[in-house]
């Protein structure tokens, strides 16, 4: 129907995103009415330092991770970003990256979303690293002159609107974190099992056809 879309809520730097990274993508490959809401999850006062039990607790989660998704972590994160004494998990650079390309379509947002996911999974790339986020713009296509707007007042703004939508949304199905798939239907909201599909994205037609979760 042509009022019924898939919402995908996520956090670029969020470990259990991007082990659900594959079926991200393969949503937006089935080619269904998408659109995609970064949460800006770790954030301001909230945002955890890893010295203070965050490191440890995703140490603590990463083999259940890669055990169901499939997705590895890599030992230059392990040992620059979990272990590290100085790293605070702060996503509200990559949520103004999003925002910055956001209405260029969730193909557009979820490539920076890949390519930030390498560097920081991959590479060990703080979050807080503000070039290296303005270098991943700029080599997705984006004007030097706009990945530079990274840290402007209004680009702050659009970022916080698309996260506070985000985090209504998952009000609305009480939702526990993210990521969150969401099937909206006019006012009908369901939340969809993506889990489902861990290990399995190819099977991800299957996914419109589930009812919420409890």
């Amino acid at each position: 129907m042509p009022d019924e879309k898939t919402v995908i809520v996520y956090d670029t730097f969020c470990g259990w995103c991007y082990g659900a990274a594959p079926v991200f993508d393969a949503i937006v490959d089935a080619g269904e009415n998408v659109e995609v809401l970064h949460r800006h999850l770790f954030e301001g006062a909230t945002a955890p330092r890893m010295n203070e039990g965050k490191g440890a607790q995703i140490l603590r989660t990463i083999p259940q991770v890669e055990a169901l998704t499939g997705q590895s972590f890599s030992e230059a994160f392990k040992a620059r970003i979990a272990r590290s004494q100085t790293e605070i998990l702060e996503s509200g650079l990559s949520a103004q990256a999003a925002a910055l390309v956001h209405d260029q379509g969730p193909e557009r947002e979820f490539a920076l979303r890949h390519r930030l996911e390498t560097l920081h999974f991959g590479e060990g790339v703080s979050s807080t690293d503000r070039q290296a986020i303005i270098e991943a713009l700029i080599a997705e296509g984006v004007a030097p002159e706009e990945a530079e707007r990274i840290g402007t007042p209004e680009l702050e703004a659009k970022a916080a609107a698309l996260a506070d939508r985000a985090k209504a949304l998952m009000e609305e199905v009480q939702s526990r974190g993210v990521p969150t798939v969401l099937k909206i239907n006019g006012d009908r909201k369901i939340q969809l099992d993506h889990q489902a599909f861990y290990g399995r994205p190819e099977a991800i037609e299957e996914i419109f056809k589930l009812t919420t979760t409890a």
